[in-house]
């Protein structure tokens, strides 16, 4: 990701001093800077956070680089549960979304209750598709809309 690249460059940090951050190898933390493997979300998260910047910026969502007010809400193991929220309030039914996103029920459904972690491209197709931002389903954020 080269918004990855750019906040590490921009504070004159090394993969792996992000790396160690993650706790993770230098050459695991290169793969998600050069798309060469999927972050999971739990990692996204604690890169905007590490960056005060949004998961919206990394993914290049928004050009804002600001990160968006805290949420009052502690997710603990439930992170997708938005998902389900969001999903509900629309009225609409796994199947409905499992449609849209070209995918079984069942597979959709893993991302409710994070059984799986939700690949990034699936990601963006929903905050593109119930209109808010990526923060706000991981619940970084209460705020609904991108900025």
């Amino acid at each position: 990701m080269n918004r990855l690249k750019e906040l590490r460059i921009k504070k004159n940090l090394y993969q792996k001093d992000i790396a160690k951050y993650l706790n993770m190898s230098q050459n695991g933390y290169s793969q998600y800077e050069t798309e060469i493997t999927n972050i999971p979300t739990h990692i996204l998260k604690n890169l905007a956070l590490f960056y005060n910047t949004s998961v919206d910026y990394i993914l290049g969502l928004t050009n804002n680089e600001k990160a968006y007010k805290k949420s009052n809400i502690i997710s603990i193991n439930s992170d997708m549960n938005r998902l389900k929220e969001i999903r509900e309030n629309k009225d609409l039914k796994q199947e409905d979304i499992a449609k849209i996103l070209n995918m079984s029920r069942n597979g959709y459904s893993h991302y409710e209750t994070c059984y799986h972690d939700i690949p990034i491209k699936v990601l963006i197709k929903l905050v593109q598709y119930y209109k808010v931002s990526s923060d706000y389903l991981l619940y970084l954020t209460d705020e609904r809309t991108t900025h």
